[in-house]
């Protein structure tokens, strides 16, 4: 297993995953249409994954983040891409997922969250 094709990523996560905080993240189903085209069935799917809350920097604050964002790091071990049509649950808040980023090595994603 070379550097870029898991093994960072899992060292990471055999390191980090005591200390992050268990969280859920919020998968939106794709809705589902009957024969009138009316949805009949929409919603979530969750999944556990850990997480830690980051302050915001001067340099995301510049790039438009404000005092209703929050930074959230998901480590990436097992999870599927984050999007920004996801929610992730922290702590007992739940945050709308603005924008998502990825570390080279998929060790964890950045998430801008917004309040939800």
């Amino acid at each position: 297993m070379g550097l870029l094709d898991g093994a960072v990523a899992a060292a990471f996560a055999s390191v980090f995953a005591p200390m992050y905080l268990d969280a859920t993240l919020h998968r939106r189903l794709e809705p589902e249409y009957d024969d009138g085209g009316s949805i009949i069935n929409s919603g979530w799917s969750d999944e556990d994954v850990k997480a830690q809350l980051d302050s915001t920097t001067e340099g995301m604050r510049l790039a438009g983040y404000t005092d209703r964002d929050q930074v959230i790091y998901v480590l990436a071990t097992g999870v599927a891409i984050v999007s920004t049509g996801d929610e992730i649950t922290v702590s007992g808040q739940r945050w709308a997922i603005a924008s998502v980023t990825q570390d080279p090595c998929a060790a964890y994603f950045q998430l801008r969250g917004q309040r939800a």
